[in-house]
């Protein structure tokens, strides 16, 4: 009840923010369009949009976890409802994003013009960035809150997951990578965790790099018509800010190829339902089945001596 009670109050505080901002917009006190008027509105929300995001995390840390099967089937768990919907949330506003963002470059680089008002065009690209912020804030503070790493490489982890990674990589990129680390690949490749070596060591990084770029240039280059600043600062941001979004298109469709693969539709099927084959696991991740399986294990009898328990498993999709 606490958990509702909360994210209703960041919910309200959202809409009083907007509200008041639309106001002062609205008022006639300063003679802005809206272009101008649409960016006044999203640099002075971002902190109410921020909090809201920082409340979904703190809601979905403070949820149930554990392992979960379907009965019907068998299938484990591999994305809570809400981590998969605020998946599709961050995954429709990155699409919306490169698209306006790339319409905007394109504009100017081409100096041409275009059929839909370039207003529309920067107010849905402010909406998308709002999206994001709030999906990143809200995972962001879900993952910090219950300390999830299954989408990093562990503490003394690294050669084990460099090892893995030349393990799934195509044998002349995998060959290549062990010769220059120096790794044995005649050695059996490590159990596969939750996450591929491949999504753990290049996959989610690009994506944390890419993203975290994209905000934080995003957010200051909103800010230069409230707080002043240097024109050479804001043109070296404004061109880390368009290299970000290539970056970003590319990786989009690095994830498509990898996700879309035959061999892994399961994991597609995942994204949206948050549930994977039981038989898909035991193949493909074995390392996460067995610690499923050891999480699910009977408790030792009361004459054994008392074991410290499991640590929950990690789940990027843990929560509610």
């Amino acid at each position: 009840m606490n958990r509702t009670i909360l994210v209703a109050l960041g919910v309200i505080l959202l809409a009083v923010g907007l509200g008041i901002s639309y106001a002062q917009w609205a008022s006639g006190a300063q003679p802005w369009g809206q272009l101008l008027g649409d960016n006044f509105l999203f640099a002075r929300t971002l902190p109410f949009t921020i909090g809201l995001g920082i409340v979904v995390g703190y809601w979905k840390a403070s949820g149930q976890h554990g392992v979960e099967r379907r009965t019907t089937d068998r299938a484990i768990r591999r994305f809570a409802p809400s981590t998969v919907w605020l998946h599709w949330l961050a995954g429709v506003a990155l699409i919306a994003l490169i698209a306006t963002g790339g319409w905007q470059y394109l504009k100017g680089l081409l100096d041409a013009e275009t059929p839909v008002y370039m207003g529309t065009v920067y107010r849905i690209h402010y909406i998308a960035a709002s999206f994001l912020i709030f999906a990143t804030a809200a995972f962001v503070t879900d993952w910090w809150l219950r300390g999830e790493r299954s989408l990093t490489i562990g503490k003394g982890q690294t050669i084990r997951a460099l090892r893995g990674l030349s393990h799934e990589l195509p044998k002349p990129l995998g060959t290549t990578l062990a010769y220059m680390l120096g790794l044995d690949l005649r050695r059996a490749a490590p159990p596969t965790e939750q996450f591929t070596y491949y999504e753990r060591t290049i996959s989610f990084p690009t994506w944390e790099l890419a993203i975290g770029l994209i905000i934080l240039t995003g957010v200051i280059k909103a800010m230069r018509y409230i707080y002043p600043i240097p024109g050479d600062l804001l043109y070296w941001v404004s061109a880390v800010h368009v290299g970000s979004g290539v970056l970003l298109g590319l990786k989009l469709l690095d994830h498509l190829r990898y996700a879309l693969a035959p061999s892994r539709w399961p994991l597609m099927i995942s994204m949206a339902s948050g549930w994977i084959p039981e038989a898909y696991v035991q193949r493909f991740h074995p390392g996460w089945y067995a610690r499923l399986n050891e999480s699910a294990a009977p408790a030792a009898s009361p004459a054994s001596k008392p074991a410290n328990p499991s640590p929950a498993v990690g789940s990027a999709g843990g929560g509610s």
